[in-house]
């Protein structure tokens, strides 16, 4: 099958050095390639030009990873198309503005499937479907809508059985307000690590890591105990699935646990309610490090789920099978 993957057309596939979707973008062609299917990747900005790459490319199949890029549906020549958004508000329709507004309006009229990352992000378009039932123009059906989450390139972090920082926890992260760092800078077995994009957060600290190569991370990450990502909006992210690839345990928002399972007792959610009070946080961050430390191994075995061989195998592949059959 030839497949063609279009990103935002922002930074280069693969990235120089941070881009999530850049990243994911990469492995995922990495993986179908490994898969024996054809993978074209068109990554440019102006719409003229995608839509004209992405026709020259002929292929069988075409999967949008930005969400601004879905008004070039209904001019692409290839039928059988998915779109996958990667906004990390998804799930929290009262944040959207009037022009994200606008982008999920063409969602529902663009004739093209829509990649959701999660089941809760899957569950907010059927219900915008359910409230447009009456609208002449949509062309997105509930069964157009499928769960299609990330996945990480496991294989390449390395693994420590034990931590070098058996009392450190890691927030590996832009940072950036919706991230939220600046709020916990003052919990000591704290580290941060991430480009910065937030002038609130005291970047003249000693606990502030700078940003990692992707060597560096692949490297490092395995050294800590645990990772912490608190943001106020996530649709599935990476980060996530890469610290368990490295062994360590997570404590995350009410909106970064897209996909994972919460009865693993290596991951601990902090309520919305509690996310302003330091002293709790703290408390649920020592406890979970003391907890990751004892289960490296469980945590590593439970990445496995997520990594890109297994993901494109038995969810991407099997759903991209189900369009190109439908007619």
């Amino acid at each position: 099958m030839k497949i063609c993957i279009v990103g935002p057309g922002i930074m280069p596939i693969p990235p120089v050095g941070w881009g999530a979707v850049e990243i994911l973008i990469h492995d995922l062609r990495c993986e179908l390639e490994k898969a024996g299917h054809e993978v074209v990747i068109v990554n440019v900005e102006k719409k003229e030009d995608i839509v004209r790459q992405v026709n020259e490319a002929t292929a069988d199949f075409v999967h949008i990873h930005y969400d601004n890029h879905v008004s070039i549906v209904p001019h692409l020549n290839c039928r059988k198309v998915a779109v996958t958004s990667h906004c990390p508000y998804l799930e929290s329709p009262n944040k959207w503005d009037v022009p994200y507004q606008q982008i999920v309006s063409q969602f529902l009229t663009s004739g093209a499937d829509v990649f959701a990352l999660s089941p809760g992000i899957a569950n907010v378009y059927k219900r915008i479907i359910e409230q447009n039932a009456g609208n002449k123009n949509l062309r997105l059906t509930a069964e157009k809508v499928h769960v299609v989450h990330n996945g990480a390139r496991t294989e390449l972090f390395k693994y420590r059985e034990k931590p070098v920082y058996f009392d450190r926890t890691l927030c590996l992260a832009k940072v950036e307000p919706r991230k939220r760092q600046r709020l916990f800078q003052e919990i000591e077995s704290l580290y941060f690590a991430g480009n910065l994009a937030d002038d609130q957060f005291d970047a003249s600290s000693q606990r502030y890591l700078g940003e990692w190569s992707k060597q560096h991370l692949y490297e490092n990450l395995t050294d800590y105990a645990n990772l912490m990502l608190l943001s106020d909006g996530e649709a599935h992210p990476l980060v996530c699935m890469e610290a368990m690839s490295a062994g360590l345990g997570l404590v995350l928002s009410e909106f970064a646990h897209g996909n994972l399972d919460l009865s693993m007792p290596f991951i601990d959610v902090i309520p919305e309610s509690l996310v302003s009070n330091r002293g709790y946080v703290q408390r649920v961050l020592v406890e979970n490090a003391v907890k990751s430390v004892g289960m490296r191994d469980k945590i590593r075995e439970y990445a496995e789920e997520f990594a890109w061989s297994n993901v494109v195998e038995n969810v991407y592949l099997p759903t991209v099978d189900q369009i190109m059959k439908r007619s």
